[in-house]
């Protein structure tokens, strides 16, 4: 959870607005901490961790973590849009920086998940049809590609993982009003990292089972249809129940992670006008 704010605390002010207010100088504060905006967010922030501390496996499990995801990052940028935020990060350019930096990390990081999805989804077809025509040849080529797949969601899982450990370093400030702003944002970032590499994992644990199943039962697909025994159909259904629950999970995590990618991407595109005006 986020540490409370003070009732109010005193922000630098933007140039232009000190020239215009060279004998009246009056300080920008934020809003206490009741404001709906920060009272909101700390809430999602909350629930973001609590789901990715949470440890189901379920698909529903998957789809609630992506919402809470997509709700924080809605968010995130309402508070983007509050003119005492917009105030601080104007003058605040090295933190605005870092930030874009962060946002940019996670919007490369779902980039590439997407990515992987959609590979994913074309190697499942060709897992199907090699079942379906018990062609073992082509079942060890896809499993194969699938297992690259899932090293590289390990690998993206692990150097996520490695960011956000890093992150309080990278947001660090040397003014301290600028800090009580910067620590919304590193808290929000964080929380997004954390959830995004725990479903990252799942995901790889899913495909890791699905391949797994139908590498130790890829004889089977030397073995004719009409001369299946019943053990046989047995573990060719658990195959099949496997990449049923695998392309379901890929459906789910693909539709969620394309909102999470558009909200960090809007994200962006508001600190980068936030950035433009303060020049």
């Amino acid at each position: 959870m986020i540490p409370g704010f003070s009732h109010s605390i005193s922000l630098p002010m933007s140039p232009r607005w000190r020239a215009k207010t060279a004998y009246h100088a009056r300080s920008v504060s934020l809003p206490c901490r009741s404001h709906p905006v920060i009272a909101n967010l700390q809430e999602q922030v909350g629930a973001v961790r609590s789901w990715a501390a949470d440890g189901d496996d379920s698909l529903a499990w998957i789809e609630d973590g992506l919402s809470q995801v997509d709700l924080l990052l809605s968010t995130v940028n309402d508070f983007l849009n509050l003119s005492e935020a917009q105030t601080v990060l104007q003058c605040a350019t090295s933190s605005t920086e870092c930030l874009l930096e962060n946002f940019l990390y996670l919007v490369d990081s779902f980039g590439s998940l997407l990515s992987d999805l959609v590979t994913l989804t074309q190697h499942q077809f060709e897992v199907q049809s090699a079942l379906r025509r018990h062609d073992s040849a082509l079942l060890a080529s896809s499993l194969k590609s699938q297992k690259r797949i899932e090293k590289d969601l390990s690998h993206l899982a692990a150097s996520l993982h490695a960011a956000t450990k890093s992150l309080s370093l990278t947001l660090a400030s040397s003014d301290a009003s600028e800090d009580e702003i910067v620590r919304f944002f590193k808290e929000a970032i964080g929380a997004t990292s954390a959830a995004s590499v725990v479903l990252i994992n799942r995901v790889a644990a899913i495909l890791s089972a699905a391949a797994s199943t139908a590498a130790a039962s890829s004889a089977l697909c030397a073995i004719r249809p009409f001369k299946k025994k019943i053990s046989n159909v047995e573990k060719e259904m658990l195959i099949y129940l496997r990449f049923e629950e695998l392309e379901e999970c890929v459906s789910v995590v693909e539709s969620g992670s394309q909102r999470v990618l558009r909200r960090l991407m809007n994200s962006r595109v508001l600190l980068l006008n936030i950035q433009s005006n303060s020049f």
